[in-house]
């Protein structure tokens, strides 16, 4: 048997809640918390200029995990970007800036775990809202999975794809060698957005040189109020 591990990806909508005027970033740390992860991909994790704890800080403490966070998209009030939470040991982190525009800030948060005594390559991202911007933001991630990763590596793209018409998937399975840990349902049973009332996969975990053991979209009570998005669940080996 190898190395086991759960991991989950989920964007938090900067804490507002599904309804988006609420603060939820204590219940969703707690609700998170409940189901022993090993690694936690966020998105949309965000960081006022105000003092006080940042919402990446909130969570590591709910966890009980080391937060890496990386900006991607500054504000006047503030800035958010993607966070990646675990407790295994980092040997390597690096944001890769994957924006098309300067309008439109978006990264890819690389991160190289270990696993037990095995490496385990991932990559937190968030990709654009229009499908042009999309399959060029794969094409750099396909590079920087080239320059990073072994060809038999272990490797996790997870994340908010936002690709509604589900044309990247074929893309990142088919050109980048990838399995979709969800494949295996059907659409309404992976769809992630919006959370209450979910219709759109947006949010996807592939995996390459990973063997997956079991997934979960977690829905219901009390993800359908923590956030538009509902997050998803994966035990996976190595």
């Amino acid at each position: 048997m190898g190395e086991r591990g759960r991991l989950v990806t989920y964007n938090i909508r900067k804490g507002k809640g599904a309804a988006g005027r609420e603060r939820q970033i204590t219940a969703l740390g707690r609700a998170l918390e409940s189901h022993k992860l090993d690694v936690v991909l966020c998105q949309e994790v965000f960081h006022t200029r105000t003092p006080g704890a940042s919402q990446s800080a909130l969570l590591a403490q709910a966890l009980d995990m080391r937060a890496y966070y990386e900006p991607n998209k500054q504000r006047r009030i503030g800035h958010h970007g993607n966070a990646t939470f675990t407790r295994l040991a980092v040997e390597r982190l690096k944001n890769y800036d994957i924006s098309t525009n300067r309008i439109e800030r978006r990264g890819a948060l690389y991160l190289k775990l270990q696993l037990g005594s095995r490496p385990l390559h991932i990559l937190n991202v968030h990709l654009g809202l229009n499908e042009r911007q999309r399959i060029t933001q794969i094409s750099r991630i396909e590079t920087i999975i080239a320059l990073s990763c072994a060809s038999d590596d272990a490797v996790i793209l997870a994340g908010d794809f936002n690709d509604w018409t589900r044309r990247l998937d074929s893309l990142i399975t088919h050109g980048l060698a990838f399995q979709n840990a969800f494949a295996h349902l059907r659409r309404a049973e992976s769809s992630t957005w919006h959370a209450r009332r979910p219709l759109f996969n947006l949010d996807r975990v592939y995996v390459r040189n990973v063997t997956v053991r079991r997934t979960r979209r977690l829905n219901g009570h009390p993800w359908r109020d923590l956030s538009d998005h509902l997050p998803l669940w994966v035990e996976l080996e190595i």
